[in-house]
């Protein structure tokens, strides 16, 4: 697949009017005195399934053939891509099978099987050509779709940035969570298009560096992945989204673990909301990153909420 063009950006927002509306987008300054920027938060969690990935899903699924819907989809996820597509499944006539890893987060696979979708648990499902998903393609003659490389995915995920340029106009930076790069690709062909110098600037866990390292060194890099934020957790980076970052990407922080836990606490503490590991990474990011952010109005894409009730006692009890 090629990379999203803006006018696919445009058309994304157009089908996503049917289905929802804009999230919103929250000025805290309990996080500006943090960070010594005008600190914005665009709340994904706020959408229908708590996560930005049913944007994607909709306008993916949106432009599916009939034999297509009838033969199948299956796609790997951690969960929230799973939930969008079942989701999406739901509305648009089509069967989604969603392979999991084999410990997944249980409120995610309750939805993902509360709208419809088959699961399947698989220990590949983080490995680059998972045996679980190249079986069900094989045996069901079922369409393989991906969040990371799929452009109308991406292009459904880059109405994130036309919605935070109609809020905030004059924004400066934007920093969003990095697993398979399909948001972070969307948005950043969507920042570079229509606001040229606002930098849009990547967050992934040191505990599965690969999206970070492939884009430090400008080639792909397989990497361990041990993190327990599951939304930005992969081993390998696909080309598609790895090209479009190394192309429109101002930079690209790791951060560790702890430092995302930390971050998860302190956006229930100072925005009331629940933040998942990814999407408190952001935020981890800006506290990294604050002697450059002074002064500038900075946009968090807070890319989802659902953390599990025992991922949430974990980090309230690490930071105590």
């Amino acid at each position: 697949m090629t990379r999203p063009t803006l006018q696919d950006i445009y058309r994304a927002r157009a089908l996503l009017a049917d289905y929802m509306s804009p999230t919103p987008l929250h000025h805290y300054p309990g996080l500006d005195a943090l960070i010594g920027s005008e600190t914005y938060v665009k709340h994904e969690n706020h959408t229908k399934l708590g996560a930005f990935k049913i944007r994607g899903s909709l306008n993916t699924m949106s432009q599916l053939s009939l034999e297509q819907k009838e033969r199948g989809l299956v796609l790997a996820s951690s969960g929230n891509f799973g939930q969008g597509m079942a989701y999406a499944g739901r509305i648009f006539g089509a069967k989604a099978i969603v392979v999991l890893p084999e410990n997944p987060n249980p409120s995610k696979m309750e939805a993902i099987e509360a709208f419809g979708a088959e699961v399947v648990l698989s220990d590949t499902v983080y490995d680059a050509d998972p045996a679980a998903i190249r079986s069900i393609v094989e045996e069901r003659g079922a369409q393989y779709i991906s969040d990371s490389t799929d452009s109308r995915f991406m292009a459904g995920s880059g109405t994130i940035m036309l919605e935070i340029l109609d809020q905030l106009p004059d924004v400066d930076v934007v920093i969003l969570p990095v697993g398979g790069g399909g948001l972070a690709s969307g948005v950043s062909v969507a920042a570079k298009a229509l606001k040229p110098d606002t930098q849009v600037i990547a967050v992934c866990s040191a505990q599965a560096a690969s999206p970070y390292l492939s884009w430090k060194k400008g080639e792909l890099v397989d990497a361990p992945m041990t993190t327990f934020a599951e939304g930005i957790g992969v081993k390998v980076t696909e080309e598609v989204p790895f090209r479009i970052m190394r192309d429109l990407l101002d930079d690209f922080v790791a951060v560790d673990d702890d430092e995302i836990r930390k971050a998860i606490v302190l956006m229930l503490e100072k925005t009331h909301n629940v933040a998942e590991g990814a999407g408190a990474a952001p935020l981890a990011a800006a506290l990294k990153l604050k002697d450059r952010l002074q002064g500038k109005k900075v946009a968090l894409i807070q890319s989802g909420g659902n953390a599990s009730i025992e991922e949430l006692k974990t980090c309230l009890g690490a930071c105590q």
